[in-house]
């Protein structure tokens, strides 16, 4: 078996498993490899505890920002912690 990468109809990028002597175009009858789909992440959950996270660690204006890595890295961790999620479930 080996990986092949395609587009599908919708222009997203895909990625499919098929048999060593198959061409590319079989890509799109091959078993699917792609990764999780982010869409499944609930954004309006995400986007509410980033700014729970904005709140506390007082990240009002650039300045803020930029003294406050910490913080800062605190709300990327946020989403991070869901993009985690959706490769342990797979």
């Amino acid at each position: 078996m080996k990986a092949v990468t395609w587009k599908d109809d919708n222009g997203r990028n895909r990625r499919s498993l098929i048999k060593d002597n198959d061409g590319p175009e079989m890509a799109r009858y091959g078993i699917p490899a792609d990764p999780p789909d982010v869409r499944s992440i609930d954004m309006d959950a995400v986007f509410k505890e980033i700014e729970a996270v904005q709140h506390e660690r007082g990240l009002w204006n650039w300045r803020a920002a930029q003294t406050d890595q910490a913080g800062l890295q605190a709300c990327i961790n946020v989403f991070k912690r869901e993009m985690l999620r959706l490769y342990r479930e797979k």
